[in-house]
């Protein structure tokens, strides 16, 4: 997949870019804070013979338009993706950022849900409006404003990949990150940090898997764990030897887990 595939759509957010393939029931990708529409390449391609696969640019991502720093806001602009594709119903897969935005737009619009998958992912930080950024995301926005794009996303995929990954899986995961738009990535650290989905969690009633990386230290299990208790009958599932790119570390694997769910 190249950069030809991404599309673009004049949403009542403003524009949004995708990529998208395959007909069928419809499945959307949301990416992570590292990430973008390419980071779903391996399941558009696996998935496309039997859905509609459809992997968005978050807000400040590819070409999508900037929006206001909350997870309603990126929630919108995702419902605005589903109007201006024609997407009545979706199953909606989630990864850490994105499964922040999907669990807030599945309690938006439930009706537009029929499940969700939310992978590595957690609450928000919770942290109330004014109050300061963490540390984690400054030392972040640190990174981006002073290192070289290629040294920034290098150490980006270093903590993203648990240690059984390949050279080659690190490679692909920081090509990903070096498309970062610094203002996006800025604007998306400020809405994960101030994000509070507790109560949106409790509210949803379609079925919802929620997935970890035993390797995964950006967001550790525990955290998984309490977005899961979150939500009710919430299907609980570990992914052994990968870390926070599950989708690249194990695509045979994680593709299974989907298609199971799906079914």
């Amino acid at each position: 997949m190249d950069e030809l595939d991404r599309r673009s759509v004049d949403a009542r957010t403003g524009q949004i870019t995708y990529r998208e393939a395959g007909s069928g029931p419809v499945v959307v990708f949301m990416h992570g804070l590292g990430g973008n529409s390419r980071t779903w390449e391996e399941q558009l391609s696996a998935l496309s013979g039997e859905c509609r696969v459809v992997a968005w640019d978050a807000p400040g991502y590819g070409g999508s338009a900037l929006q206001e720093e909350n997870e309603v806001a990126y929630a919108e602009a995702g419902l605005a993706l589903f109007e201006a594709l024609g997407i009545e119903r979706a199953t909606l897969v989630g990864h850490s950022m994105g499964g922040v935005v999907g669990v807030r737009l599945a309690s938006i619009a439930p009706e537009k849900v029929e499940r969700l998958v939310v992978s590595c992912s957690f609450l928000g930080d919770r942290v109330p409006d004014g109050g300061p950024l963490g540390s984690g995301y400054a030392k972040r926005i640190e990174d981006i404003d002073t290192l070289d794009i290629e040294d920034f996303a290098r150490a980006r995929a270093q903590g993203m990949v648990g240690s059984a990954a390949s050279d080659r899986t690190r490679e692909r995961v920081a090509k990903i990150a070096t498309e970062i738009n610094p203002d996006g990535f800025r604007a998306a650290c400020r809405m994960l940090n101030h994000a509070d989905n507790e109560t949106a969690a409790r509210s949803l009633s379609m079925p919802v898997l929620a997935l970890s990386g035993d390797l995964d230290t950006v967001v550790p299990a525990a955290r998984v764990d309490e977005l899961a208790a979150a939500v009710p009958n919430c299907l609980r599932l570990h992914l052994d030897g990968v870390g926070h790119a599950p989708y690249l570390e194990d695509i045979a694997g994680y593709n299974a887990v989907l298609r199971d769910f799906m079914a």
